[in-house]
């Protein structure tokens, strides 16, 4: 409950449901071999493919998290009248690597909203999907993300 008094869960879902299918503004990005390789160092990275940079370096799984706030931007509701909003969870299919040199284009969609019940009462969930292609348009990877919001 808020100050203001009990929300109703059900009317902001609905809010939100209606909110399902907005897209953010694609993106494109230039990525430069060095700041791979100083992902890849930054994160511990110890396998050559991550760090050489002669070798246009292979960018680590977690590199896709970078592209995250841009491809995403907007879709999440995050001044809710709730008083928690937590990042829960990322789900990858990976396609093609991320190599030094390539131009990565990312398109954020809103894809859904949904509510479970948790130990403190009912928790709201909203999941966006990122999609990224390459200079070639081939996939490079599609990954959900989802966040929640509770009293």
């Amino acid at each position: 409950m808020s100050e203001a008094g009990p929300i109703d869960i059900e009317a902001l879902l609905d809010d939100l449901r209606r909110r399902i299918g907005t897209r953010a503004e694609p993106a494109s990005r230039l990525v430069e071999p060095g700041a791979l390789a100083k992902f890849a160092r930054a994160t511990g990275q110890t396998d050559p493919l991550f760090l050489d940079t002669a070798l246009g370096p292979v960018a680590p799984p977690t590199y896709l998290s970078t592209f995250c706030a841009e491809g995403l931007a907007g879709l999440f509701i995050l001044d809710l009248p709730l008083a928690m909003f937590l990042h829960t969870d990322d789900v990858a299919a990976l396609g093609v690597p991320i190599r030094g040199g390539d131009m990565i284009h990312s398109e954020g969609e809103l894809v859904d909203v949904f509510v479970k019940q948790g130990r403190r009462g009912p928790m709201l969930f909203q999941t966006a999907r990122l999609t990224l292609s390459n200079q070639d348009g081939a996939h490079v990877a599609t990954l959900d993300v989802s966040t929640a919001s509770f009293a």
